[in-house]
């Protein structure tokens, strides 16, 4: 373990074997770092947050800080729980719960760059990668594989599915359900397709997913008849799994087909 003189660290923090604590480093009480954990000059883990193994957080990032919510109590007990192998670069922010007992999330195996903003009571799964300045309000909830461009933002209770590709400098206050390319402002643009492939989906999957995405977007029927069209044959589960996410309920809609917005 190296811990650099600087550092501030609470007396029941808990620190794992081989942790790195760069200079000015605070930790504050009651956060646990599991082993191999790297925290970078200035970093900040506030009370209550948790950190598995092998994460690397970046000079500057703020873990833990009360939620940006006016008149909020900061007697609530909420954190922030993050899992193993994450990256999070220079001054990403992560705001803890606003429940008590209740936790901000972050899977594994995720890339944060410089300057990535959760809200409280986020939940993001695996193996996301976010660009700079990717700012997700509060309640947002993103799935597993995606890619989110450079200063995209996400309104409070959107959700995100799975290998979702996201273009920069876009915003979203509506559901992206899988597999989309998603662009500017509630759009859908079309399947991320290379990233599918570069998953390992093979052909067929790829080609239902498709004609799923075909059925809803672009065979001009409304959503509630593509539903019900789409119940009537048998689908990969890959497919299925596009049907399913458009059959939960939704508080904030699903995002729209691009060509189909400029038409109108």
């Amino acid at each position: 373990m190296s811990i650099h003189p600087s550092a501030v660290i609470a007396d029941s923090a808990q620190i794992g074997e081989n942790v790195s604590v760069g200079p000015f480093v605070v930790i504050e009480e009651e956060v646990i770092i599991g082993d191999g954990c790297v925290l970078d000059a200035a970093a900040q883990l506030r009370r209550g947050t948790t950190l598995g193994s092998e994460n690397h957080i970046g000079s500057g990032a703020i873990i833990g800080a009360d939620p940006q919510v006016i008149g909020f109590d900061s007697n609530i007990n909420g954190g922030v729980k993050i899992g193993n192998k994450n990256v999070l670069r220079e001054y990403v922010t992560i705001h803890r719960s606003t429940s008590d007992g209740e936790f901000t999330v972050l899977g594994s195996s995720n890339y944060l760059m410089t300057g990535t903003h959760f809200g409280h009571d986020c939940i993001v799964g695996d193996n996301n990668t976010m660009a700079n300045n990717v700012l997700l309000a509060g309640h947002v909830l993103m799935g597993n594989n995606c890619f989110v461009g450079g200063a995209s933002v996400f309104h409070q209770f959107v959700r995100v599915a799975d290998y979702v590709m996201v273009q920069g400098l876009s915003g979203f206050s509506l559901d992206l359900p899988p597999y989309v390319m998603a662009a500017g402002v509630n759009y859908v643009a079309g399947i991320n397709s290379v990233g599918l492939r570069r998953a390992g989906f093979d052909g067929n999957a790829r080609k239902e997913i498709k004609e799923a995405f075909r059925m809803v977007y672009r065979s001009g029927k409304g959503l509630k008849e593509a539903l019900e069209e789409a119940g009537n044959r048998e689908w990969t589960n890959e497919a299925g799994a596009f049907f399913d996410f458009l059959h939960q309920k939704s508080k904030k809609g699903f995002c729209i087909r691009m060509e189909k917005a400029k038409a109108d």
